[in-house]
C-alpha cells in the first residue's frame, strides 16, 4: 500500500499535477539537487530556493552572501580566459532556465544570521538579500517567510524537498517550520520529498496534515529529477484515483 500511495503521489504531481504547481527546494548543496531543479522548473509554475544552496544563486545574482556555505566547484578556463566556477555556472544557468520556461523563481529576500554556526538567543535578521561580511545565514528572514507562504498557500499542487534553514537548532527553525504549515493549510496536493524535509516536517508537529509524506529519501529524490525507478515502469499506465 505505502509503495503504491508513495508511486500514485508522484506520479499525479509529475505527469499530471493540477496547476498552479509550486516546488520548495532546499539544502546545501547546489550539485546534489541540480538535476531536481532542472527536471521541475520545466514542470511548475513556481519556484522557491532556500537553504544554503540559496547563497550560490543570490552570489550570482551579484549579492553579498558574508561567510555563509555557498558551494565552490573546481575552477575552470572558459575559451575567453574567464576564470570560472562550475557551481556558480549551474546557478546561473538554472536562473536563465526559469526565465525562458515563464517560472517564478523565489530566492531569499533576508535572512536570520550569526557570527557563527551556534544558536544565539538574538540572530541577526538583515534588512534585505546581503549578508553583512563576518556574518553567516543560517534561515530565511521573515519577509521571505511571509512571500513563500502566501505563494505556496494559492497553489493547488505542491512539492516539498529540503529545508529552509537549520531547522535543528530553534533560533534557524521557524523559516522550515512555517514552509511546513503553509504545506498542512494548503487546500491542494502536497507532497514532501523525504529525507530532512520529512524530518523537519515531523519536529514541527505539521506532517499528518501534509498528502503525502515519502520515506524514499534518495528514491524520491530520483523521482523528482525524472528518472524511473527499476521496478517502477509502471508510473505513467497508473488509473486514476480519487
Amino acid at each position: 500500500y505505502l509503495m503504491k500511495k508513495e508511486i500514485y503521489s508522484f506520479a499525479k504531481a509529475l505527469t499530471n499535477p493540477a496547476r498552479p504547481m509550486c516546488a520548495i527546494v532546499g539544502g546545501s548543496k547546489v550539485s546534489d539537487k541540480i538535476k531536481v531543479l532542472e527536471n521541475l522548473v520545466k514542470q511548475v509554475n513556481k519556484l522557491f530556493i532556500g537553504g544554503a544552496m540559496a547563497y550560490v544563486f543570490l552570489k550570482a545574482k551579484g549579492f553579498t552572501v558574508g561567510k555563509s556555505y555557498c558551494e565552490t566547484g573546481q575552477s575552470f578556463v572558459d575559451k575567453y580566459g574567464e576564470t570560472k566556477d562550475p557551481i556558480m555556472e549551474m546557478a546561473k544557468g538554472l536562473l536563465q532556465k526559469a526565465e525562458e520556461c515563464g517560472v517564478e523563481l523565489f530566492l531569499p529576500e533576508d535572512h536570520v544570521c550569526h557570527t557563527e554556526f551556534a544558536a544565539v538567543e538574538s540572530p541577526l535578521v538583515t534588512t534585505d538579500e546581503n549578508v553583512p561580511e563576518g556574518y553567516m545565514a543560517l534561515d530565511i528572514g521573515p519577509k521571505t517567510r511571509a512571500k513563500y507562504v502566501a505563494n505556496i498557500s494559492s497553489c493547488a499542487t505542491v512539492v516539498w524537498n529540503g529545508p529552509m534553514g537549520v531547522f535543528e537548532m530553534a533560533p534557524y527553525a521557524q523559516g522550515t517550520f512555517d514552509v511546513a504549515k503553509a504545506l498542512a493549510e494548503c487546500p491542494g496536493m502536497t507532497i514532501i520529498g523525504g529525507g530532512d524535509s520529512a524530518s523537519a516536517a515531523e519536529m514541527s508537529g505539521y506532517a499528518g496534515f501534509i498528502s503525502h509524506v515519502s520515506t524514499g529519501g534518495g528514491a524520491s529524490l530520483e523521482l523528482l529529477e525524472g528518472k524511473v525507478l527499476p521496478g517502477i515502469s509502471v508510473l505513467d499506465s497508473l488509473p486514476d484515483e480519487e
